[in-house]
């Protein structure tokens, strides 16, 4: 008697381990089409990462050089 009880409840648990899997491997597909679709990669990410980061130097420069500039005068 045991062991059938036993052996039912080794298949519910089965049931339950294999519809839990079926949600991951779900979970990752989403996550899968959502990053190729939502998202930027690094190559195409790293020529505006560029040219943002040189105009802001360029920015920070001028700004440096105006206070320079101004302290000199006095």
């Amino acid at each position: 008697m045991k062991q059938v009880g036993k052996n039912s409840q080794d298949e519910i648990n089965i049931a339950v381990i294999n519809n839990k899997l079926d949600n991951l491997v779900n979970s990752v597909n989403d996550i899968k089409k959502k990053l190729e679709s939502d998202y930027v990669t690094r190559a195409e990410f790293t020529p505006v990462q560029r040219v943002v980061y040189g105009l802001v130097a360029l920015l920070l420069t001028g700004v440096g050089g105006a206070l320079l500039a101004l302290v000199l005068r006095k």
